[in-house]
């Protein structure tokens, strides 16, 4: 079986300036297609102590996937180290020096050695276009060593990886017709005891393996075999698990909300107090989302609370700002302000303080509203810090909407 390292490049890596998206990009693409991820590197901007460790991980045999250390700059060492580790000279390609030479001049900049040295590549190997940038990628083998080469920047690496790359993978090293993988999205119930259902689940079923990644109250559970189907394993999955299943594929649950609503004709509008907005952002992150969603109010001081969303005076005295009470008054103003179906509501504490005794920072209320006679309050605490606090509080707040809408099918 094939495997693969996948190997970056830059200092804000090891620095631990940005999280590495553009491994895990590479790490998920080629799971699909059934290779093994053997190891993941990142490697600072310092040739002497990037290409100690290159020449010794491409002694084994296998597919490298590098990112980072092309361009015009003094970080520009990938292909130095790989052409050097495979006792390769570096050639250009006289085409893409031609397109270097064009875009230099219309922007009025010299072209020189390090500019023309973008174009070149191991000798044996082909250039891979960027038609979104300037950093042409490479591809060369030797002696069962494939390795691809490709831009730092996420956006020209993935357009280059999908065009480029990943043909080439599935035509020539992919486990086609054998690796059989799904996703599958739980909410609403803790990460250890659904590892320990689906393991009882999963144990009835020949080959199958399966692996949970729980973020911010969502767990994405990846099911997989290289000798059989795993449909029938899947099917018992959300046999036994369904009050807590949301869907199967790569859909998140803001997605699955929308066409809910859409399939019902329902329009949602929401009021946000400890979430700032971020309910509203996730909503209208999905493209057509202005077909359900009317829109949201913040209302993060009480003046707002009581002005815009009718909350009364005597609730926020007798019950405070974070309350089921006030929620379900926000929720009932918003619906009505916006003329929605429904409204979903969110009021608490994000931290890191403004908690009590009675009320501890992670305290949050939700409230999903209908009419007067239909609405649905939920009391939660979140531990964690305020990032985590607010996208626990939104994930809930959604999945609460989804029950809601799935319940309608059968009443």
């Amino acid at each position: 079986m094939m495997k693969a390292y996948i190997i970056s490049i830059g200092d804000e890596l090891t620095k631990g300036e940005i999280v590495n998206s553009n491994a895990a990009y590479i790490a998920r693409e080629l799971t699909e297609c059934g290779i093994s991820v053997a190891a993941i590197f990142s490697l600072p901007d310092r040739e002497k102590d990037a290409a100690l460790f290159v020449n010794a991980m491409l002694k084994n045999s296998g597919l490298f996937l590098f990112t980072g250390g092309l361009g015009a700059t003094r970080d520009d060492l990938t292909r130095r180290i790989i052409s050097a580790a495979l006792k390769k000279r570096l050639v250009v390609d006289g085409e893409c020096i031609r397109i270097l030479e064009k875009w230099y001049a219309k922007k009025g900049r010299p072209f020189t050695e390090s500019d023309r040295m973008q174009a070149s590549y191991p000798e044996g190997g082909r250039l891979l276009r960027n038609p979104i940038g300037l950093a042409f990628g490479f591809y060369v083998s030797s002696d069962e060593r494939h390795i691809f080469s490709l831009p730092g920047v996420p956006k020209e690496m993935e357009y280059m990886f999908s065009e480029e790359v990943l043909p080439k993978i599935r035509k020539d090293f992919a486990d086609n017709g054998h690796y059989h993988t799904e996703t599958l999205l739980f909410s609403d119930i803790p990460e250890y005891t659904l590892d320990h259902r689906l393991g009882e689940i999963i144990s009835h079923h020949r080959g199958v393996r399966y692996g949970t990644r729980s973020s911010d109250g969502l767990i994405r559970v990846r099911v997989d075999s290289r000798v059989g189907e795993v449909e029938p394993c899947i099917r018992d999955c959300i046999h036994s698990l369904g009050d807590y299943y949301i869907c199967r594929g790569g859909f998140n649950l803001e997605g699955v909300v929308g066409e809910l609503l859409m399939q019902r004709d329902l329009v949602l509008s929401v009021a946000e107090s400890c979430t700032a907005g971020y309910l509203s952002k996730i909503i209208t992150d999905v493209p057509g989302s202005s077909r359900y969603f009317s829109g949201g109010v913040v209302s993060y001081s009480n003046d707002v609370k009581r002005g815009v969303l009718g909350v009364s005076q005597e609730t926020l005295r007798h019950f405070g700002a974070v309350s089921s009470e006030t929620a379900v008054q926000m929720a009932k103003g918003v619906k009505e302000r916006f003329s929605s179906d429904i409204s979903l509501s969110i009021t608490g504490i994000a931290g890191p303080d403004g908690g009590s005794k009675e009320k501890p920072v992670g305290t949050v209320y939700i409230c999903l509203y209908r009419n007067e006679h239909e609405f649905e309050v939920q009391k939660q605490y979140f531990p964690g810090d305020r990032e985590g606090i607010r996208k626990r509080s939104v994930n809930r707040a959604l999945f609460l909407l989804f029950k809601y809408l799935k319940g309608l099918d059968r009443s």
